[in-house]
């Protein structure tokens, strides 16, 4: 072999040699140094951890009877095998699944922090949607198919306001709060939250705590073996007040009368109700409903089309969030306020001659009905407006607004077990002069006695209202949780009575009240009716002009309500919207209520002439 193939040859075999140590160098450097982190890094390809989701606590009435329970759903989500999330599948899943391709990327960005872990793209998706990601399966990676509990409403569009549903986005503050002081609680984006209703408010006690799965998967991110399982601990379950034959009376007797309105009566301005019945003793509330309602089932499908009815917006609960004038109902404040203030005693007598002039404005009675001399009780069965007008002069707008304020009008009466209670309106100079900047006139206390005005209650408010007026002056807390009780059946919270304010007034006071509302709910009363009721009931009619509108506008129909008159169990108030007078509609409504509550077969009550 010459010298310059020799050269070559040790050139060669140097450079073999080189290589050889480098390739040692490296697989030293792979195998030994930087051995800790290529198996946690193969570990975490091959093992992952699979959150299992707890289910939520189920939502009973009184009787233990279930209102919401869960069932399983199949949930698609996505995980990153340790390469990302390819294009092709996402643009895949952006078409299957109707989501848009931003939204996609938004849940991998928000959610990068625990790229190991599933991300949830669409919960409760169809079986057609599982076999579609099922025949794609090697062409998918990474996608999986996850079982989990979901919300089942057993009623469907029962007390959707009360109940509320769930929805992915950010939760209440004081609930993200309660999270900090509870290590148990986490929140990971794209979770289901309570939105409304129960389900929000009591959010913290139906969320349990979730498990998790450490499992093997494969190349496509399919689970091929189990390792390891920590169970998911349930959440609380939840005892309402309600009774579900009482609901669904209240809630029916409404419909029934909306629809009345709307299809017989051709009544273009109808179509909002509430009602809510409290128990006096204790302020448990029995039934609440606002009309019209939802289906909770259906919700997320039906929610562009529910919001975008702003006529009725049947997304707002009624009987909390909005507020209305009230008309003759509220006219047991101004004789309260007259009585304590010794402006009329129970025996005197004001003469009614159809209307009453003064500080230069005329105002009638219901119809210009001249009912001669009255006294308090006789003034409250018959519904005068003369009286009531003569009694807000002679009390005055500051006493009158004071009385009305004891009464729980102008505040949050208390219900803390759901959101969005509105405070009213109580009218008074002070209320005037800051929104209007004007002066308040003597004759604008003349329209405030009767619930007119600037006056704007709530139906909750209205039930408390009456409870009041049946209990003797006892403002008790409104509530709906009567218990929460976890998965073992022990009792975590019972609810108590709490009374919140008590209103002091001499006991004729209430007797003359008490009479008066006895009495309008027998013959000859504006809320005559009811007399052949088994059950004694006392009771007050309202026809309240609606706010800024003309005479061919219907009014709105109102009742307010206790029964049994000697022993009150339940307080009623029923508002209708536009329904015409207390008297024709809300009082048939109220009817409907009792008998279910009172377990009474329902008969076609005698129609006669109804007063407001």
């Amino acid at each position: 072999m010459d010298k310059k193939m020799l050269k070559r040859t040790r050139f060669f075999i140097s450079l073999l040699l080189l290589v050889f140590l480098l390739l040692c160098a490296r697989l030293a450097y792979l195998q030994v140094i930087q051995y800790d982190s290529y198996w946690t890094r193969a570990e975490k390809n091959r093992l992952r951890i699979l959150p299992i989701t707890a289910p939520r606590g189920e939502i009973f009435d009184r009787n233990g009877e279930q209102i919401v329970t869960n069932r399983p759903g199949f949930t698609v989500s996505l995980v990153d095998l340790g390469d990302g999330y390819s294009d092709e599948t996402i643009a895949y899943l952006t078409n299957l699944l109707h989501m848009e391709k931003g939204e996609i990327r938004d849940k991998i960005r928000s959610q990068y922090y625990r790229r190991y872990l599933p991300i949830r793209l669409k919960t409760d998706v169809s079986m057609q949607i599982v076999a579609a990601i099922a025949e794609k399966r090697m062409e998918l990676p990474g996608v999986l198919i996850e079982v989990q509990p979901i919300r089942n409403y057993v009623y469907g569009n029962f007390s959707s306001h009360i109940l509320g549903y769930l929805g992915e986005g950010t939760v209440a503050a004081w609930v993200e709060d309660y999270w900090q002081q509870h290590d148990d609680y986490r929140y990971r984006i794209g979770e289901l939250v309570g939105q409304a209703g129960i389900e929000m408010a009591w959010e913290p006690f139906l969320r349990g705590i979730d498990g998790g799965i450490q499992v093997e998967i494969n190349s496509t991110g399919q689970a091929i073996a189990e390792f390891e399982r920590v169970d998911p601990q349930p959440g609380h379950d939840i005892y309402l007040t309600i009774d579900i034959p009482l609901q669904l009376a209240v809630e029916r007797a409404l419909a029934e009368a909306v629809e009345r309105l709307v299809v017989d009566e051709g009544n273009a301005y109808a179509g909002e109700a509430a009602a809510v019945a409290l128990d006096p003793q204790s302020g448990r509330i029995l039934a609440i409903a606002s009309i019209p309602s939802y289906d909770l089932n259906t919700f997320h499908r039906d929610f562009s089309i529910l919001e975008g009815d702003r006529r009725l917006r049947p997304l707002v609960n009624k009987t909390i969030e909005e507020a209305y004038p009230v008309g003759s109902v509220f006219k047991m404040v101004t004789a309260l306020a007259a009585l304590e203030e010794g402006v009329v005693s129970p025996s005197d007598r004001v003469y009614c001659s159809g209307s009453i002039t003064r500080y230069g404005a005329t105002k009638s009675c219901f119809r210009g009905t001249a009912h001669g001399p009255l006294n308090i009780v006789e003034a409250i069965t018959k519904s005068c407006n003369v009286f009531f007008y003569e009694m807000g002069l002679r009390v005055g707008i500051d006493s009158l607004a004071h009385y009305t304020r004891e009464f729980g009008f102008g505040s949050p009466v208390g219900l803390t077990d759901i959101f969005g209670e509105r405070r009213g309106v109580v009218s008074s100079r002070e209320y005037k002069r800051d929104v209007y900047n004007e002066p308040w006139y003597p004759a604008e206390t003349m329209d405030a006695a009767i619930g007119q005005s600037f006056q704007s209650i709530t139906p909750l408010q209205l039930a408390n209202y009456t409870a009041m007026v049946a209990n003797g002056g006892t403002h008790y807390r409104p509530y709906l949780v009567e218990k929460i009780v976890d998965s073992g059946g022990e009792v975590l919270k019972m609810a108590e009575p709490e009374i919140l304010h008590q209103l002091e007034a001499n006991p004729v006071t209430w007797e003359r009240i008490q009479l008066g509302m006895i009495r309008a709910a027998l013959p000859g009363g504006t809320a005559g009716r009811l007399a052949d009721f088994p059950v004694s009931i006392a009771g007050k009619t309202g026809t309240a002009q609606a706010a800024g509108s003309g005479t061919s506008i219907p009014s709105h129909s109102l009742f307010v309500a206790y029964a049994p008159a000697d022993n009150p169990e339940i307080a009623l108030a029923v508002f209708v919207k536009h329904g015409g007078t207390g008297g024709t509609t809300a009082v048939p409504v109220a009817r409907q209520i009792l008998e279910q509550y009172f377990n009474i077969m329902p008969e076609d009550p005698e129609e006669e002439d109804i007063t407001s």
